[in-house]
């Protein structure tokens, strides 16, 4: 799998917020069921429970002043795995910068997402779509926008949505990104 390295996604960062108001998916190139557009409103939409069924406030949380960060995991994906010990020295450095959110890539994987998720030891929670969005036809559309559905229906993961402080996706990366780098590290650890 192909990723960038992280000066050249923060450079990208930069001149994306910077020049305009979209995003950009950056990393694997896929042909995609659904469009940039379609991502990026499925962030407005989707419907995120935790393991006790209580729902996520997506929108209220991405109000609250702090860039998010929004990953798309899997139990049986190596690179989301390999992420791991870069997330930890984030959470180590920088703990409460990020609003930082994990969704189980797969609905029927929730179950093993989760037990392979606890078993890093992450400070944070690791959500599941509804059981409503993926049984509404017309709400598992939305579904289907939000984790980036491949033409050949299939995820890639992880999938990172990074936003601004503001709630603007910036950024769309598709594949491993490396948290523990220097350079990713001072980006988001800084006020």
């Amino acid at each position: 799998m192909r990723f960038l390295p992280f000066f050249c996604i923060a450079a990208l960062l930069a001149a994306i917020s910077a020049s305009r108001s979209t995003a950009e998916i950056i990393g694997q190139s896929v042909p995609r069921a659904v469009s940039e557009d379609q991502m990026k409103a499925s962030l407005r939409q989707i419907k995120l429970v935790d393991e006790s069924g209580a729902t996520l406030d997506l929108g209220a949380l991405v109000a609250n002043g702090k860039p998010t960060l929004i990953t798309l995991w899997a139990h049986w994906c190596p690179n989301c795995q390999a992420e791991t010990r870069g997330l930890k020295t984030l959470a180590d450095a920088c703990p409460g910068k990020w609003n930082v959110v994990f969704v189980s890539s797969r609905f029927g994987d929730y179950a093993r997402d989760l037990a392979k998720f606890k078993s890093f030891g992450l400070p944070w929670k690791l959500y599941n779509v509804s059981r409503e969005m993926m049984e509404t036809p017309s709400k598992y559309a939305i579904v289907r926008a939000f984790s980036g559905a491949t033409a050949d229906g299939a995820v890639i993961t992880p999938l990172h949505y990074i936003l601004s402080s503001k709630g603007s996706v910036q950024a769309i990366v598709n594949g491993r990104m490396d948290f523990s780098a220097p350079q990713r590290v001072a980006t988001f650890c800084r006020d």
